[in-house]
């Protein structure tokens, strides 16, 4: 009975652990430039995040899309999860213009070259959709963004906001709280 317990607390941790060596590990890095660039860990962040979320069951499809907006600055480093497996799906990559419907995107990275105003516009276009919404700009959150990730120069973490997340039916594990820097409306 106490060795349950002890492996009961434990649990959490070693859950952490295993999802913050994942993403550390997880290969899209070029190995011609030994220090992976804030794009690649940006992307190695997006794949986990597809990893470690959970979806309405009514919106399930074959394959997880991860839109990109039109002025988001990657180049190959899509195209190493293209493809790629998570929660048995496929992901497909996806770039998408403003004005265009995001309902078939069940993340959706807004880079902080976007302006305000139009990130704003896709917040109030996926309000009521079962969409991840993950930006690198600074006040994200605060806009109703639902994963922030902030660069301290020294490493990549993130922040999550759950009132949205929750609002949209979208659940995220545990264990990717539990690696999260900060998380706002518990």
């Amino acid at each position: 009975m106490r060795f349950l317990t002890v492996i009961t607390k434990a649990m959490p941790r070693l859950l952490g652990l295993i999802l913050a060596i994942g993403i550390a590990t997880t290969p899209f890095v070029s190995y011609a430039n030994p220090v992976p660039s804030e794009q690649a860990l940006t992307v190695a962040f997006l794949y986990n995040f597809l990893k470690f979320a959970e979806w309405p069951a009514a919106t399930a499809t074959r394959e997880l899309t991860l839109c990109v907006t039109d002025s988001a600055t990657f180049g190959d480093e899509l195209d190493a999860i293209s493809g790629r497996p998570a929660q048995n799906k496929s992901v497909r990559i996806k770039r998408i213009e403003l004005g265009k419907s995001p309902r078939e995107c069940q993340l959706l990275f807004l880079p902080r070259e976007e302006k305000p105003v139009r990130i704003r516009e896709w917040l109030r276009n996926t309000a009521d959709t079962p969409t991840l919404t993950v930006s690198n700009m600074d006040e994200f959150l605060d806009m109703g963004g639902m994963i922030v990730l902030i660069n301290d120069d020294e490493r990549l973490q993130f922040e999550v906001n759950l009132e949205p997340v929750k609002r949209v039916g979208l659940k995220l594990s545990a264990q990717l709280l539990q690696i999260a820097h900060e998380v706002r409306g518990k």
